[in-house]
C-alpha cells in the first residue's frame, strides 16, 4: 500500500498533513489559540485528502472485495487525523467547523465512497460532549483510536449497582471491525420497566463498550457502500460503568459554545456532502468518456448529442446548487450556536432540509451521467456503476428519510416539529 506519510508529500508546512492535537484538558476550556489551529488544521486536512486520491484509488477493489476498509489503511487514515476532525480538541481530536468538515468528507467521497462513509461515521461523537472526560481520556487516549456506532435503540439497558447491564443486537454498525470502542443506543430499564422522558417516550442512551465485548455478525453482503463493513454487533450482558453512559439530552461536560450544535444537524449533513463527492466523480467521469465514445449506429461522439448535453448542464446545475444550499445553512447555524449557543428551530429545518436536498439532488445527477453515458455505465470498470451503488444506497439512510421534509414543512407551517431530534 502506497505511505501517506507527511515525509512523502508536504513540500512546506502549509502543506503538511495534521495529526491529532495533543490532550489539552485541564478543566475542560479549550486553551487560548486553538480557534486559528483549527483554521490551519482544516486547510491542511482537505490537502491531505487530495493527495491521499490516487491511494484510495488503489484500495478500491480490495476493499470491494473484502467488503471493509483494509486495516492497515484505516489506521493510516486515523494517524492522519480523520477519523478526529470533529472530535473536541479537548480530547485531542482536531475539532474542526462542520463546513470544513463537509469539505473533508466530500473530497474523500470523490475517490471512493465507502473510505468517506467510514470516516463519517467514525466522527459522529454524538455525546462526546456530555460523557466524562476521564471516559473520554479513555477512549481516545490513542490517537490511532476508532470507534463505531448505532442510533438504532435495539438494545436493552437494566440499571445495576455502578453502572448498566447491556444486552441487544444493533444492525448497520458502519467499521465496526476496525473499531476499538463501540458506541450503542439502548433503552434504560429499571426494575424491568423502560426509563421515560417526561413526555412520556422512552429513553435512550448510548452505552460505550469494548470492542472486544461484541460479538460482529457478519451480515454486510449489499451493493453499494460495499466497502464499509457495516455488519451486525451483539452484546450480551455486559456490565456498563454509569460514566460510559450518556444521553442526547445530558448536561455538556465542554462549556464552549460549539458543542451546542444540535447532534443530527452536524452528523447528517456529511450524508449531503458525501452524494455531493459522488455526483461530482460521476460528471467527471462523463466529461472524460464522452470525446472517445461513438453513439451506437450513428457517427456522433457522445459529446455532440444534444441529449448528453442538456443532461450534463443539468447535472452540473443540481450538484452546484445543492452545494451551495448545504454549505450555506450549516454555516449559517454554525454561525449563530457559535454567537450565542441557541439553535433556532427555524435554521435546524434548513440544514435537514438541505441535507435531504443535497443527497436527491446527487442522486439524480448521477441517474443522469448513467443515462447519458448508456450501457458504459453498467460495468464495474466504470465509475459511474459504483457512484450509482453508492449514492443510493445513501438515499436510504433514516437522516434523509422523507419524514425529515415532513417536519420541516410543520416548522415552516408555524408549527412544533414532531420529533425532539430535529
Amino acid at each position: 500500500m502506497p505511505q501517506l506519510s507527511p515525509g512523502n508529500h508536504a513540500s512546506s508546512p502549509a502543506e503538511a498533513t495534521p495529526a491529532p492535537r495533543s490532550d489539552k484538558v485541564s478543566g475542560v476550556t479549550p486553551e487560548s489559540g486553538e480557534a486559528t489551529d483549527r483554521q490551519q488544521e482544516k486547510s491542511a486536512l482537505l490537502l491531505a485528502a487530495r493527495r491521499m486520491r490516487p491511494a484510495i484509488l488503489a484500495e478500491r477493489e480490495r476493499l470491494e472485495q473484502a467488503r471493509r476498509l483494509p486495516p492497515e489503511f484505516a489506521r493510516e487514515l486515523a494517524a492522519q487525523g480523520f477519523f478526529g476532525m470533529f472530535l473536541p480538541g479537548a480530547y485531542g481530536g482536531l475539532d474542526l467547523d462542520v463546513v470544513p468538515g463537509l469539505a473533508v468528507l466530500e473530497e474523500l467521497a470523490r475517490a471512493d465512497a465507502s473510505v468517506a462513509w467510514c470516516v463519517w461515521n467514525g466522527n459522529t461523537h454524538w455525546v462526546a460532549a456530555q460523557l466524562p472526560a476521564e471516559t473520554m481520556r479513555a477512549l481516545h487516549g490513542a490517537p490511532e483510536t476508532i470507534t463505531a456506532n448505532s442510533t438504532r435503540a435495539s438494545g436493552r439497558a437494566e440499571q445495576v449497582a455502578g453502572g448498566w447491564r447491556v444486552d441487544g443486537r444493533w444492525s448497520l454498525v458502519s467499521g465496526c471491525e476496525l473499531a476499538r470502542w463501540m458506541v450503542l443506543l439502548a433503552v434504560p430499564h429499571e426494575n424491568g420497566k423502560p426509563l421515560l422522558t417526561p413526555a412520556g417516550a422512552p429513553q435512550t442512551r448510548f452505552m460505550v463498550v469494548p470492542s472486544a465485548s461484541c460479538e460482529i455478525v457478519d451480515t454486510w453482503t449489499t451493493g453499494g457502500l460495499r466497502g464499509t463493513g457495516s455488519h451486525d454487533v451483539v452484546l450480551r450482558e455486559a456490565f456498563v460503568p454509569a460514566g460510559h453512559a450518556a444521553g442526547f439530552f445530558d448536561p455538556l461536560v465542554l462549556p464552549d459554545n460549539r458543542y451546542r450544535m444540535p447532534p443530527f444537524c452536524r452528523v447528517i449533513p456529511g450524508l449531503g456532502a458525501m452524494t455531493l463527492g459522488i455526483a461530482r466523480t460521476a460528471i467527471d467521469s462523463l466529461r472524460a468518456l464522452a470525446p472517445g465514445k461513438q453513439l451506437q449506429r450513428s457517427q456522433q461522439m457522445l459529446r455532440e448529442n444534444h441529449g448528453a448535453q442538456t443532461r450534463l448542464a443539468e447535472a452540473e446545475a443540481l450538484v452546484r446548487s445543492a452545494r451551495l444550499y448545504l454549505f450555506d445553512s450549516v454555516e449559517r447555524l454554525w454561525r449563530i450556536v457559535l454567537d450565542t449557543g441557541a439553535a433556532p428551530i427555524e435554521a435546524r429545518a434548513q440544514v435537514r432540509m438541505a441535507a435531504w436536498h443535497a443527497v436527491m439532488s446527487a442522486a439524480k445527477a448521477v441517474d443522469l451521467m448513467c443515462r447519458a453515458a448508456g450501457a458504459t455505465a453498467l460495468y464495474t470498470s466504470s465509475p459511474l456503476e459504483r457512484a450509482f451503488r453508492d449514492v443510493h444506497a445513501i438515499t436510504q439512510h433514516i437522516g434523509v428519510h422523507d419524514r425529515v421534509m415532513e417536519t420541516a414543512g410543520r416548522v415552516l407551517f408555524g408549527l412544533e416539529p414532531d420529533t425532539p431530534l430535529l
